[in-house]
C-alpha cells in the first residue's frame, strides 16, 4: 500500500513538473476582472495585460465578469483549470465579503491560489471644513461630547470605507452614525457639501477637496505615511494614541484557482510584478494614488488571510450590517 501511495505521489509530482515546464501553453492568459468596465480594477488589469503579453510571448485578454460584489467572476476563476491560464484581479472585497455573507460559492482561503499583491492605497480621514476639529484627537473629543450627532459617510455598506469607520468607532468608543452611499462619487459630493461630518476617502479625491478648502485632512490609514499624500506630511492613524494598529488599505492582487503548481505561481508572480512595475504603468498608478507593492505568492497569501481575519473580527465586534 505504501509503495502505491509513493508511486501515485511521484506521478502527480511529475505531471505538475511537466505542466510547469511547458507553461505558458499555446493559449492566451485570461484575466477576469469581477467588476464592470471603466473602473480602476479594469484599468489596472488592462495595464498589466499590455505588459504581460510581450513578456510571456502569449496573448493576455481581460474579461469583465461583474456581479455580486466580485463573487461571480471570482467563482468562475475558482472553478477553472489550475494551469495558470485563468486569473482573477482580486480586491479588498474578497476579504470583507465573508464577514457579511454566508452565500459566497467559494472559500477565499481554500479555492484560490495567491499570485502577487499589486497595489495598495491608503484612505484619508477627512472632515468638512465646518467641523471644529483639526486633529484626530480633537475629532474624538468632539464625538464624545456629542454622542450620536456626528455622521460618517461610506462609499458602500460593507466596503472598506464603511469598515474603516467602524474600526474608528470601536477603537475610540464612539457613537457616530453611518451614512452609506452607492459609490464614491455621491459620498464625496455630499462630504464636500457638508451633508455628512467625516469620511475615509481615497487620497486622489479627498486631497482635491482639501486643496479647495472644502475639507480638512486629519490622517491617512495605511501602515506608513504615503509620499503620495501631502508629500508624506500627514500622520497615519496608527501614529495617534489610541489607534495603534489601525491599518485600512484598499488593495489589488492577482489570484488563480487552487491547485496551480508552485513553479507556475512563482513564474507568474515575477512576470506580473515586472509588468505592474514597468515605469509607464507605475507612473500612471502613482498619479491615481496607488502605491505599487508586489510580493511572492506566499506573502500575498498571508496578507489575504490576515485581512479576512481582521474584518471578520471588526464586523463581529461592531455589529456592522449591510443595510
Amino acid at each position: 500500500m505504501l509503495s502505491r501511495i509513493i508511486g501515485g505521489a511521484v506521478l502527480v509530482f511529475s505531471a505538475l513538473a511537466v505542466q510547469a515546464q511547458t507553461f505558458p501553453l499555446d493559449k492566451p492568459i485570461r484575466i477576469v476582472v469581477p467588476y464592470p468596465p471603466g473602473g480602476s480594477a479594469d484599468a489596472l488589469a488592462r495595464m498589466i495585460a499590455s505588459q504581460l503579453g510581450p513578456r510571456i510571448g502569449k496573448p493576455v485578454v481581460v474579461d469583465n465578469v461583474a456581479g455580486a460584489s466580485g463573487n461571480i467572476g471570482t467563482n468562475q476563476v475558482a472553478r477553472s483549470a489550475p494551469d495558470g491560464h485563468t486569473l482573477v484581479l482580486a480586491a479588498t472585497p474578497l476579504a470583507t465579503n465573508p464577514a457579511f455573507r454566508n452565500d459566497i460559492p467559494f472559500d477565499v482561503l481554500k479555492d484560490l491560489s495567491p499570485v502577487t499583491l499589486l497595489t495598495r492605497q491608503a484612505f484619508v480621514l477627512v472632515v468638512h471644513s465646518t467641523v471644529p476639529a483639526t486633529t484626530v484627537a480633537e475629532l474624538v473629543a468632539l464625538a464624545k461630547a456629542q454622542p450620536g450627532k456626528l455622521t460618517y459617510a461610506s462609499h458602500s455598506a460593507g466596503g472598506a470605507t464603511h469598515l474603516a469607520g467602524e474600526m474608528f468607532k470601536l477603537m475610540a468608543g464612539l457613537d457616530i452614525l453611518h451614512v452609506p452611499y452607492k459609490g464614491q462619487a455621491p459620498a464625496s459630493a455630499d462630504m464636500a457639501a457638508g451633508r455628512v461630518s467625516m469620511l475615509f476617502d481615497s487620497a486622489s479625491t479627498a486631497m482635491q477637496h482639501v486643496k479647495a478648502g472644502r475639507l480638512k485632512a486629519l490622517a491617512t490609514t495605511g501602515p506608513t505615511r504615503s509620499p503620495l499624500v501631502a508629500d508624506g506630511t500627514l500622520p497615519t492613524m496608527a501614529e495617534i494614541k489610541g489607534f495603534e494598529g489601525f491599518n485600512v488599505i484598499a488593495w489589488y492582487g492577482m489570484m488563480g484557482p487552487a491547485g496551480v503548481p508552485a513553479p507556475i505561481l512563482d513564474r507568474l508572480a515575477v512576470d506580473i510584478a515586472a509588468s505592474v512595475r514597468a515605469p509607464e504603468v507605475a507612473q500612471r498608478l502613482n498619479a491615481l494614488g496607488f502605491d505599487v507593492v508586489t510580493s511572492t505568492p506566499k506573502e500575498f497569501g498571508a496578507h489575504v488571510q490576515s485581512e479576512v481575519a481582521k474584518w471578520a473580527k471588526v464586523v463581529k465586534d461592531s455589529g456592522a450590517k449591510l443595510d
